[in-house]
């Protein structure tokens, strides 16, 4: 009876000590946890306010003016060079955006020229949602690809 009561005794006594590691490990996850947090500031930093566009002088078919259209797209080409900017906060310069228009004037992308000091992805990848979304041009007759030099400045 005695080897029974040992026997107990020591798996009663067993289990004690398990219970405080396992509390331990409860702050290493948390502090795992917070390097998944520290992950988090992929968000995009704060967006920088100012900017201004220069749009030049647009090639388009004859018979298709683009460039009041474009125009009216400038506040909207500021927006995202300022999202490009916070994370290339020393973008500037000239980009040359090659539109494509369809039949009915809808945007169907927007690409740029190559080279350019301008020439950002994010830029071109906001301009390019930002017209498919809310840019509608006159029906250029056709197709149409328009070259839209740019200047942004900070």
């Amino acid at each position: 009876m005695r080897w029974t009561f040992l026997l107990l005794a020591s798996c009663a006594s067993a289990p004690a000590p398990a219970p405080a590691p396992a509390p331990a490990p409860a702050p290493e996850s948390a502090s795992a946890s917070a390097p998944a947090s520290a992950s988090a500031p992929a968000a995009p930093p704060p967006v920088p306010s100012g900017g201004s566009v220069l749009i030049g002088d647009i090639n388009a078919p004859k018979s298709f003016n683009p460039k009041p259209t474009v125009e009216a797209f400038k506040s909207e080409l500021v927006d995202c060079y300022n999202k490009a900017r916070s994370y290339t906060p020393d973008l500037h310069g000239k980009i040359t955006l090659l539109i494509q228009v369809n039949e009915a004037g809808a945007v169907l992308s927007v690409d740029a020229v190559p080279g350019g000091h301008a020439n950002d992805p994010r830029l071109v990848s906001c301009v390019n949602d930002a017209m498919k979304a809310t840019v509608h041009f006159p029906k250029p007759g056709g197709m149409a690809t328009v070259s839209a030099p740019l200047v942004f400045r900070p």
